[in-house]
This record gives C-alpha cells, structure tokens and sequence, in this order.
C-alpha cells in the first residue's frame, strides 16, 4: 500500500510546502482539522527514486498560505497532521537547543529545569592524566558527548562552534528561550544559547594544559554499560594531547571571543588568551600529532588523517578575532597544504569542497566562517566564498536528480547520514547568507522536510517532534530512565548503508540507502545522537527563521 510521505511538523506559510506520495495519484488535496478541503492540486511524476526506491510522485502545495492544522489526502491515502505557521517551527527550536542542557555532566539536572529527566550529580571525580605520574585533574562539566558519557575536545569544539556561528550569522538565535538555569554576566544574563555554550567552553578550558596544549578527551577506559550517568563510578581517564583538539579550541575560545565581549569582556578577555596560548603551542609544534585509542580502550577515539584542516580554522579565528596578519598568512599556509590534501584521493573520506566542511573531522569550513565574517576584503575570503558558490550548485544539482529534492547522493548515507544532510544544509544556509537565492531555500526546506519526516521510513527523526518521531535512540539515560519517551529534541544518526551494529545487520541486504533504518536503542550505527548531530540543525533553523 502507497503512502504520503511529509513533513510531520509543518511548514512556514510562505515557504515552500510538498508531500511526496509512493503511488500513482493524479490529483491531492489539503483538509483542516474539520476535514473541510482547503486546496486541491496536481500531483507532479518525478519517477523511481535511486536513494529510496521508490517511485515518486510530488504533491506540492506551496502557493497555500493559509494556517492551521492540516493533512494531505490522495485517492484513499492521507497523510499525518502537520502546522502551517509563523511559529511552527518554534517548540523544535526550543527542543533541539534544550537538548544540550539535557546532556550536561556535573552537577545534575534539576527537577526545575529537567522535570521528569532529572538526574543526579555526575563523574565528578577527578581524572587520572593517562601513562603519566602526575596529580589528578579536575575536569568535570561540559555535555556528554553522545549515546555514551565520554567527552571529547574537538566534538565538543565543533558543537560549539555551530552554535556561535549561528549566533553571529542571525542573530534571532539569541532570542531563543528554552527553560534553562540562568547564567550572570556584566551585562546581567547571557541568552539561554550562550549561557549553555558557556558550559561547554568552561569545560574545555579545564581540558587545556598550562603548557597551551589540549588533552584529547576525557572517559573511562571502556564505555560504561546501560546505566545513568550518575551510576557511572569508572575510573576517568585524560587521554593524550593532540594537535587536533589543541588547534581546535584555540579557533572555538578565539571565535567565542568575538561574541561573549559584548556580554561579559574579562570572560572574553581570558577566552582570547587560552586561544592565544593554545596558538603558541602550535606554533612551537608544527607536525601533526594525532590521535589513537590506548590499546583495550574502545570510548570514542575520533580520528583524524591530518590537522592542516584545524590549524586553519585556528589562524582563520584568530584573524577574525585580533585582525593580526601573521595569522592571514599562516591560513594562506594552511590552505596550500589543504589544496594538496584535497587532489589525494587516497585520503578523501568526504563528499564536496573541503573549505566547506563543518564536521568534526574535516574544520575548513569552519574557518571559511570566520573568513567570511571579516570586514577585509582578502584573497582569500573570495576564494572561500567562491568554494561556497561552487559546493551550493552541486548539491543544488544533487537535490533535482531524486525525487524528494534531497541534496545527498548514495555515498552521503554513512553513519551519522543525518549530519551529512544537516552539513550541506548548513552549506546552503550559508551560500543564501552571502547571496540569497530561491533555489537555495528549496533545498534547504526538503532536507528539513526529509529529517522531520518526508522521508521513506516515514519517520521524524527528531524526538518528540512530528507524529511518527523516533523513540528509541541509543542513548544510555533515556534507554534506563523508566521514563517512556525520550527527552524532546535528539536528533538520530539516521539511515546507514553500512550496517555496523547486529541489530541493524538483521535487515534484508540490498535495501535503498533511505531505508537502512531500525529505531531501536541497539542500533548504534544508526540511531545515535550526538551534541555536533544537533547543533548543525540549530543553525540551520536560525537562518530559515531569521
């Protein structure tokens, strides 16, 4: 039997609006809450869809501007109920930025901020500095990393740099309020948004050496069992520096530096100087050194083949922040290694331009950012904008080849699917903040009409958000807490071709890469959530609602 597959929060009245059917329909229409018709159409026959098998036809109502409560109806088939509002997007937005409150480590989550999702204080204890004869070293708070209770220097770094970005490029980010403890500063209190990053940075602080190094990460040796995290009594462990992590928070303490001197300048003062500090031992250590999982330890290890993308992203920070040429040309030095990096095609693990990649493991985009948001006109900030001009068409060219406008390609369905989704959205929020184009926004809108549900799982792949949203995500506390639903706002790792977990190898081989999905908690491959899955889609949505 067909189905209609859409968007199963709603849509922005103005914006583009479509539900995609499985099934030959020639006609659609829209009803309200009163099952009175509102709109009626044509459908569109895209034809068979490589990516999710399916033969597609487009029901698009996008000139209905109507708002309210509404499902589409083709033939027999109807679809789930979804908003179409100014403020439809406005209890995910307050959902997905919670989300890192929910994960913070330390102190416990208070009954007045966490309600049912409280917990108790957490690896408070201080961590033992690995193969080394020193004095423990207090290193708690900070978020938990993902579906386990690790935390680590470069996610959490890149986690908060898509926030602060987001921040600096619309500023409505900073009017977002999502029921958290405040936070005091000169000024009086930081925006929820900044008083969550400030936990995070606060945490990263603790995890930088007095020599400016950075450790790499903080676990135990192994990864904990199903238990809450203030269950979790294993020894903690800080596990070696690497020039990845120091190189990255150098960029993120410089970056938050441009945004907390309005609110607060000797907070912003002693962020630019662990920046600064962190520079120098870079500077003083120019080969790469990278990182590798003490033998028997299996917590997250997060690789990286290089660091010029890092060391990039630093001088571009730095740049931005103290407009110092020195570190002008040291990006310029940066992007030459970059550019040779780039034509190995024994080293590519990425799909598009490296100068736009905002993952974890690939940064140049990120200093791309704070090129971009100079006032200087440079050869290299146009060659950066130029990288964005270039990467928006081919995922722009991507999205008109399958039939739910999705600007992803086969390979693109890796673990973690969603964020490679959410990275070239962001790709494209950033090409329409330097020259606004329709075609951008449409694109932008079927990536997040696929994660909230136009997709072929027919699944939103945001907790609590949409009628078929995920349940079960491989997440320790919400999988052990006796609460029935997850906390709102997680956003899952997504379709994987690759199939790495058992559970998820029970499906049957050969499926589109769309439908290699299980919600079930075993599916670590699949239905993890993690703090830089989250925050890609709150820049996003700050730019579609700004």
């Amino acid at each position: 039997m067909g189905k209609i597959y859409t968007n199963q929060v709603g849509f922005l009245p103005t914006g583009e609006k479509m539900a995609i059917l499985s099934f030959d329909s020639p006609e659609f229409k829209l009803v309200d809450d009163s099952q009175q018709t509102v709109f009626e159409g044509k459908t569109s026959h895209f034809g068979r869809d490589d990516i999710s098998g399916e033969d597609t036809y487009v029901a698009d109502f996008s000139s209905f501007a109507g708002q309210g409560r509404f499902k589409v109806i083709a033939g027999d088939t109807e679809s789930v109920s979804f908003d179409i509002s100014n403020k439809a997007y406005d209890k995910l937005m307050k959902d997905i930025c919670k989300c890192f409150y929910y994960l913070r480590c330390g102190h416990g989550l208070s009954k007045e901020y966490a309600g049912k999702f409280y917990h108790e204080p957490c690896h408070l204890s201080k961590a033992t500095v690995y193969g080394e004869d020193t004095d423990p070293v207090d290193v708690s708070g900070g978020w938990h990393d993902a579906g386990d209770y690790g935390r680590y220097s470069t996610a959490g770094a890149v986690a908060v740099a898509h926030l602060l970005y987001g921040v600096r490029l619309y500023k409505n980010l900073l009017n977002v309020k999502f029921d958290i403890p405040a936070e005091k500063c000169e000024k009086g209190e930081y925006p929820d948004i900044l008083a969550e990053v400030k936990v995070e940075l606060d945490f990263l602080m603790k995890m930088q050496r007095e020599n400016g190094s950075v450790w790499h990460k903080v676990t135990t040796f192994n990864h904990a069992d199903f238990i809450m995290p203030e269950e979790d009594k294993g020894e903690l462990f800080l596990f070696s520096v690497s020039s990845l992590a120091t190189a990255d928070i150098a960029a993120v303490f410089a970056l938050a530096h441009t945004i907390y001197k309005d609110y607060d300048s000797e907070y912003a003062k002693l962020l630019l100087e662990r920046s600064l500090k962190a520079y120098e031992w870079l500077v003083a250590n120019p080969e790469p050194l990278l990182f590798k999982n003490a033998e028997g330890s299996n917590t997250g290890e997060y690789p990286e083949p290089e660091d010029y993308s890092n060391r990039f992203w630093a001088a571009c920070a730095l740049y931005e922040a103290t407009r110092e040429k020195k570190y002008y040309e040291d990006a310029l030095f940066q992007r030459e290694k970059l550019i040779i990096y780039d034509n190995d095609d024994s080293f590519k693990g990425y799909q598009g331009n490296i100068f736009t990649c905002f993952g974890w493991a690939d940064v140049a985009g990120l200093g791309s950012l704070s090129l971009l948001l100079t006032n200087q006109k440079t050869e290299l900030k146009e060659y950066v904008r130029n990288c964005f001009a270039l990467e928006a068409a081919r995922l722009c060219d991507n999205a008109a080849r399958n039939g739910f406008n999705l600007c992803m390609k086969r390979e693109d369905f890796i673990w973690g699917s969603n964020m490679e989704l959410l990275k070239y959205l962001m790709v494209l929020s950033v090409a329409n903040y330097l020259e606004p184009k329709d075609e951008y926004l449409n694109v932008i809108s079927s990536g997040i009409d696929y994660i909230l549900g136009c997709n072929s799982m027919d699944v939103s792949y945001v907790t609590g958000n949409g009628e078929r949203a995920f349940k079960n995500p491989h997440l320790r506390p919400t999988a052990v807490d006796d609460i029935e639903d997850p906390w709102p706002g997680l956003v899952s790792g997504g379709p994987n071709v690759g199939l790495q977990d058992e559970r998820a190898r029970m499906l049957p081989k050969n499926l589109p890469p769309m439908k290699c999905y299980i919600d079930h908690v075993d599916c670590y491959s699949l239905n993890e959530i993690t703090i830089y899955w989250n925050s890609p889609l709150v820049f996003i949505l700050a730019g579609l609602l700004k």
